[in-house]
């Protein structure tokens, strides 16, 4: 197994863990916001906190407005 394959599989796992965090940390927000949750615990605070970064992972890399996609730029770059 080369360099490139070891790579893709650890972007591969990066992707997914980040992916997981999201979601996990977006159903403890909803559960926080509807207030089904009397005590947030050290896992549910670490949750919250991937979510800024799963929002900047797919603002960055998903969305339309990521670095590949040229629908948003400007005329003149």
């Amino acid at each position: 197994m080369g360099a490139a394959a070891v790579r893709r599989i650890g972007i591969l796992i990066a992707a997914f863990a980040a992916m997981v965090a999201g979601i996990e940390g977006l159903r403890t927000a909803l559960a926080w916001w509807k207030g089904e949750l009397a005590h947030i615990g050290w896992t549910d605070a670490l949750l919250l906190g991937c979510l800024p970064l799963a929002a900047a992972l797919w603002w960055r890399y998903l969305s339309i407005f990521g670095r590949k996609n040229p629908k948003c730029l400007s005329t003149d770059e």
